[in-house]
C-alpha cells in the first residue's frame, strides 16, 4: 500500500502520518506539486490543496485539516466535488468542535465529501514516575487570552504559596516544557481554540492533571484585540477538545477559577490523563480511525 502526501502541513500532523505509515507497512511519499503522475497511490493525503479526484479515479483522498480557518461555500472544494467522490474521500476537521463551526459557514452535512472529526497521533511520551519529586506545584500555560486572566491566577498561586512556572505559546522549547511537566503536580491552562491542541495533550500523556481555563467561543481569543469580536456568528469553541473528567477540571470566569481550585487539587489523585491519551491519541488507534473512515481494511 502507498500514501502520498501533496504539499506540507503542520509538522506534528506531518510526523504523525510518517509514523503511522511505518507501524501500518505502508509506503509514504511526498511532493510539493499539485499535478503528479498516477502512480498507483493508495491514499492521497492534500492538507491544504483541492486536487480534482477524478484525476486519480484509483485512489482515495484525505482533504485537509489546513484548507481554511472558516470555510467558504465558494471554494473548489464545494463547487468541483461531486457526489461519487463522497465513497473514497473524507475531509478531516480534527475535533467535534471544528465540525459545528464550519456547519455555521457551509452546509457540510449536505456536501459531496464527508467531514470527520479526526485527531493526528500523538508522538508516544512515557508518563512520570509514581516517584517523582516535584519541582514545582504547577506549569501555566498561556496562550491567546487577555493578559488580566493570567495576572488572576498568579494572584491566586502565589496567595497559596504554590511555586509556578509560566510557559507562553512559542516561547519556549519544547522537550524543556515537557521535562517541566513532569516535575509538576499539576498544570493550569489558559489558552485560547485549539482544534486538537498538541501541546495540551503531551501534558496529559505525562499523566499531569490540568486546571483549564477553558473558551466558550473564538472571540476569547485576544492578541492585543479580539480578532473574532465582529463575527455575527456563535463561533462556539474550547480550548481541550480531547477531554475526560479523567484529565482534570475546566472553569471558565476568575470567580470559577478561585472557588473551584481547592476541588481540583483535592480530586488531583483520582485522576489519570496518561490513561486517557493511551486509549484515544496513540499513532495506531488515531490513523485506525482515518482507514475506517476511508473503509480500508488492513
Amino acid at each position: 500500500m502507498k500514501l502520498l502526501q501533496v504539499g506540507d502541513s503542520h509538522n506534528r500532523n506531518s510526523e504523525f502520518i510518517i509514523r503511522a505509515c511505518k507501524l501500518f507497512n505502508i509506503e509514504y511519499h511526498h511532493t510539493n506539486s499539485i499535478q503528479f503522475p498516477d502512480n498507483g497511490y493508495d491514499i492521497i493525503w492534500c492538507p491544504g490543496n483541492w486536487i480534482n479526484p477524478d484525476h486519480y479515479p484509483s485512489s482515495k483522498f484525505i482533504f485537509g485539516p489546513q484548507f481554511w480557518v472558516l470555510p467558504d461555500p465558494n471554494h473548489a472544494f464545494f463547487t468541483q466535488s461531486k457526489p461519487e467522490h463522497r465513497d473514497r474521500c473524507i475531509f478531516v476537521c480534527l475535533s467535534d468542535w471544528i465540525v459545528t463551526l464550519y456547519q455555521e459557514f457551509a452546509d457540510i452535512a449536505h456536501s459531496n465529501i464527508l467531514f470527520h472529526p479526526l485527531a493526528f497521533g500523538l508522538e508516544d511520551i512515557q508518563p512520570k514516575a509514581a516517584d517523582t519529586e516535584y519541582q514545582y506545584d504547577c506549569i501555566v500555560y498561556f496562550k491567546a487570552r487577555h493578559p488580566s486572566l493570567l495576572n488572576h491566577c498568579e494572584s491566586v498561586l502565589r496567595g497559596r504559596d504554590l511555586r509556578y512556572k509560566v510557559y507562553r505559546y512559542g516561547s519556549y522549547q519544547r522537550q524543556e516544557y515537557i521535562e517541566s511537566v513532569k516535575k509538576s503536580r499539576f498544570a493550569i491552562w489558559i489558552g485560547s481554540h485549539e482544534s486538537q491542541g498538541f501541546g495540551f495533550q503531551e501534558c496529559l500523556a505525562t499523566g499531569t492533571p490540568i486546571y483549564v481555563y477553558d473558551v466558550k467561543t473564538m472571540k476569547d481569543e485576544f492578541t492585543g484585540r479580539y480578532g473574532y469580536a465582529h463575527h455575527k456568528e456563535a463561533l462556539l469553541a474550547t480550548t481541550a477538545p480531547y477531554w475526560s473528567d479523567t484529565c482534570g477540571l475546566k472553569v471558565y470566569s476568575n470567580e470559577e477559577f478561585t472557588s473551584r481550585l481547592d476541588e481540583f487539587l483535592a480530586a488531583i489523585p483520582t485522576y489519570d490523563p496518561a490513561a486517557f491519551v493511551k486509549a484515544q491519541l496513540t499513532d495506531r488507534v488515531c490513523f485506525q480511525r482515518f482507514l475506517d473512515a476511508l473503509r480500508i481494511e488492513l
